[in-house]
């Protein structure tokens, strides 16, 4: 009798158990089956976009991840443009100085309208992060398009008085680039050359003491195989340090060997540091089929010392303008301070 009524039991309590068993099952299958799907699917479909402060189409993937910030293709909804759109780098200790720099930046660009510079179209907070909105360029840098254009000496030269003009325009306005190098001069479609990110830019008609951020990396500039030498030892610098980044820029462009890099094969140091070293600078790229004028320009605007270069970019442009290159001196009645 007790083990008959042991079997009921067991039986009752199975036949209660097992249902509420596979429905529990049958949940949890049906939960890891939803998070399958939701994990599959992209965030957005592909090649969609999505509007920010109801005036563009941002496409959802940035297009680039630079130091400093991140570069989003967005088309204007009232005119149907193409532009681009910076936002500050996030998820580093260095957040807020990117967020500054970037709104510095704006306000370099707002206040200077050349053809040779990338045009600025507004700037505006959404969604609690700073945006900034420039002109969309189409073509590619210099350093992209260098391997593979072998652009010649007319063309770099051409080129190089486009961007001194740039220079002395920027300059003039009291402020310098700080980072001129392949990567930041645009190649546009026309044939037209563009200065771009103003990210590491400097006003020189602030004093120095109100325009340091707190905590400010940026006193120390390096840029392999194109550092300038008072950006790279963090000393003082002025107009003569864009010239030097120009002329290094064109020695790339002419060679496609690194500037710093020759310089130390010939001298064992970075940059030549006198008149004579300068010139054995030039005499290699005269030795790589670059004229005497080019090359000793290019040569004199590399030196060590700011003092012996040239004076400002309207100098330089004289120099590299001339039909003969004369020998390696000082050039220009004044230095730029």
């Amino acid at each position: 009798m007790y083990n008959a009524t042991l079997l009921i039991v067991v039986a009752a309590v199975i036949i209660v158990t097992v249902p509420c068993i596979i429905a529990i099952v049958q949940a949890i299958q049906k939960l890891r089956s939803r998070k399958k799907q939701r994990t599959s699917q992209p965030a957005q479909p592909e090649g969609s976009s999505y509007g920010i402060n109801g005036r563009y189409e941002v496409k959802p993937q940035p297009i680039k991840q630079g130091g400093m910030a991140t570069i989003w293709l967005a088309t204007q909804r009232r005119t149907g443009k193409m532009c681009i759109i910076k936002t500050p780098r996030r998820g580093t200790n260095l957040d807020n100085i990117y967020l500054e720099k970037l709104m510095l930046e704006a306000s370099y660009l707002k206040k200077l309208s050349h053809p040779g510079i990338v045009t600025y179209i507004e700037d505006f907070y959404y969604n609690n992060e700073f945006h900034l909105v420039m002109e969309y360029l189409e073509g590619e840098t210099l350093m992209a398009s260098s391997p593979r254009l072998s652009p010649g000496e007319q063309n770099v030269v051409a080129w190089t008085c486009q961007m001194l003009d740039v220079l002395a325009y920027i300059h003039d306005n009291g402020i310098i680039h700080r980072d001129i190098n392949p990567k930041n001069i645009m190649l546009c479609s026309d044939g037209q050359v563009k200065l771009i990110d103003f990210g590491t830019a400097k006003d020189l008609k602030i004093q120095e003491d109100n325009t340091k951020i707190s905590g400010d990396p940026f006193t120390q500039i390096a840029n392999k195989g194109f550092d300038i030498p008072e950006l790279f030892m963090g000393g003082e610098s002025d107009g003569r340090c864009d010239l030097c980044g120009l002329a290094q820029t064109c020695i790339y462009l002419l060679t496609l060997r690194h500037p710093n890099e020759i310089s130390y094969s010939l001298l064992k140091s970075n940059w030549p540091r006198t008149y004579s070293e300068a010139g054995l600078v030039a005499n290699y790229l005269i030795a790589n089929g670059i004229s005497k004028r080019t090359a000793r320009c290019l040569a004199q605007a590399t030196i060590f010392s700011p003092e012996r270069r040239f004076a400002d970019a309207r100098t330089m442009l004289a120099a590299l303008s001339s039909t003969i290159g004369g020998p390696l001196k000082p050039v220009g009645a004044g230095v730029q301070k």
